[in-house]
């Protein structure tokens, strides 16, 4: 007999699923270390507590427009609605994940596939682990990342049959392409190959397409995600212009900083140092040569702080991704952040002179200009790179650093951890051990925390077994997935193909940031949006393979 299980079992497995995960969140709590985040966690409170204020981001800085601002946007509208901040974000992964298990309903035709699948995800380690008790970013952008893939695959899955609607999918895709790349500067560069190659493919497929479906709605339909992409950005440049005349997302990755650094990036060593981009010898070079710079010269090389809180110690030198946000303080110190246009005005004169240096031959220049604050690609970074990037991988994999509680003591005085726990509706990890500067956790914590290690250990084991079969059943499928009346075998080959591209592009996106930029240990911070698409990849390329073996 061919037994599954009804739609109401599955829904209510599926609410249980989610309440018991968002309920463990009780026995979490959040970190935070006042006065010593400055550049992440902080920056985000401070923000929201602008936002809730009605004064947008607040007064402008260095520090303002540095970093896209979405998520200080959320902790403001938690903050109105008086929702606990971790479960919040618990709720909105199980949302992402349900998302992503019905996107593939399709051809998951089993509820209790479906239901297993959703359980995996659900309580995935990675979802709860220490970063995610952060007041930062990274809490939310795996969960905004699963929205855009899941509303994209199951738009794909639906574009060719007849009386299904694809807009509420691509809609989905939008919302999630739009909110993770508002989160980070990256998301946009992470998540749009895979939007927009996918979009392309099912285009394509549906005006060649013989079936009886409205070609011309669902093609508009497949323009939503970028429609609603286009109008979050668009909505955050007006808001930037009318509190502070820029009309930009920030002005640290685009505009007019981005040339200054890539010009000074232009400007030729005669040793490479690993990691740093612009050494001591460059910047000699351009505080003598452009005025300008002059000024920042005492901070940059003299200032204890400064120095204390930027230099690297392994280099004795400023890595590449510690150096713009020491330049950037040094030159509020001189003024420079007045406005957002003294500002921009500062760092485009001082790309200009720069660049006009190179060309004339006055400075050595390798390369031509550039627009941008990342590291130019070098040959010397290309090994690196695929190493780190493959070993990402095995990370993620495997599940490393997925401990669902943080080993540090948030740091700040009593007034300033009452105000964070007052507006995020959640309780710090802020008492101590007795005579030790570690958190103290009650016994019954320990004792969930002891369980979700040992779930993270069934992870570790299962899942790369799961993946070596998927990419077994995946390869099969490949022949089996093209030829005439066959689109929507190979709708779901090619999904599986950019889930996979896409966690190894993840992968590879931090490796090189690693590699170029920052003396900063493997991480699942910066790979948590990788584990949904290994799971995804290898849950659905087994389970199908399984219901497809079952039927003949």
């Amino acid at each position: 007999m061919n037994h599954d299980l009804s739609a109401r079992a599955f829904w209510l497995g599926a609410a249980l699923l989610c309440l018991v995960r968002i309920g463990l969140t009780r026995f979490q709590m959040f970190y935070a270390w006042v006065g010593g985040a400055p550049l992440d966690d902080e920056l985000m409170f401070r923000a929201a507590g602008y936002i809730s204020a009605g004064q947008w981001l607040g007064p402008y800085d260095y520090l303002t427009l540095s970093k896209n601002m979405f998520f200080a946007v959320w902790l403001a509208l938690l903050h109105a609605l008086r929702l606990p901040y971790l479960a919040a974000g618990q709720a909105l992964w199980c949302m992402a994940a349900l998302a992503a298990v019905m996107a593939f309903a399709p051809v998951l035709q089993k509820r209790g596939h479906r239901l297993a699948l959703l359980a995996a995800l659900v309580f995935l380690p990675s979802s709860m682990a220490a970063y995610t008790l952060r007041v930062y970013r990274d809490n939310i952008f795996p969960a905004l990342c699963l929205l855009c893939f899941a509303g994209l695959c199951g738009a794909a899955l639906r574009a060719l049959t007849p009386g299904k609607r694809i807009w509420p999918w691509a809609l989905l895709c939008g919302v999630g392409l739009a909110c993770a790349a508002l989160d980070r500067e990256d998301g946009m560069a992470f998540l749009l190959p895979f939007a927009a190659v996918g979009t392309g493919i099912v285009a394509f497929l549906v005006v060649r397409s013989r079936q009886p479906i409205r070609k011309a709605g669902r093609l508009a339909a497949l323009g939503l995600p970028f429609a609603v992409l286009a109008a979050g950005i668009l909505t955050v440049c007006s808001l930037n212009y009318s509190y502070y005349g820029l009309f930009a997302l920030s002005d640290f990755s685009e505009g007019s900083f981005a040339a200054a650094i890539g010009a000074m990036n232009r400007v030729q060593e005669s040793e490479t140092v690993e990691k740093v981009s612009i050494p001591a010898e460059v910047r000699e070079k351009l505080y003598e040569t452009v005025p300008e710079l002059q000024p920042l010269r005492y901070w940059l090389e003299e200032d204890p702080q400064l120095q204390n809180d930027f230099r690297s110690p392994k280099q004795n030198d400023y890595t590449c991704g510690s150096f713009y946000w020491a330049i950037r303080r040094a030159a509020q110190y001189e003024g420079v952040y007045e406005t957002a246009q003294t500002a921009q005005n500062y760092w485009q004169t001082v790309a200009d002179q720069i660049n006009a240096l190179c060309d004339n031959g006055t400075l050595p220049a390798e390369g031509g200009r550039r627009v941008s604050t990342t590291p130019a690609i070098r040959p010397e970074h290309v090994v690196p790179t695929i190493r780190q990037g493959l070993y990402g991988l095995v990370f993620a994999a495997t599940f490393q650093d997925c401990a669902p509680f943080e080993t540090l003591r948030s740091i700040g005085t009593p007034d300033d951890l009452a105000l964070w726990q007052g507006y995020l509706h959640a309780e710090a990890n802020a008492a101590a051990e007795a005579g030790r500067d570690t958190p103290y956790y009650s016994p019954l914590q320990k004792l969930v925390y002891g369980a979700l290690g040992m779930v993270r250990m069934v992870y570790a084991v299962c899942v790369p077994v799961l993946l070596a079969a998927a990419l077994a059943a995946w390869l099969v499928g490949a022949r089996r997935s093209f030829g005439k009346g066959r689109e929507p075998q190979m709708f779901l080959w090619l999904i599986l193909a950019g889930l996979l591209a896409s966690a190894l592009l993840r992968c590879f996106m931090i490796a090189f940031v690693m590699v170029a930029s920052f003396d900063i240990p493997t991480n699942t911070m910066y790979l948590a949006s990788v584990h949904p698409l290994l799971l995804l990849f290898g849950g659905v390329s087994v389970l199908t393979a399984w219901e497809k073996r079952r039927e003949h």
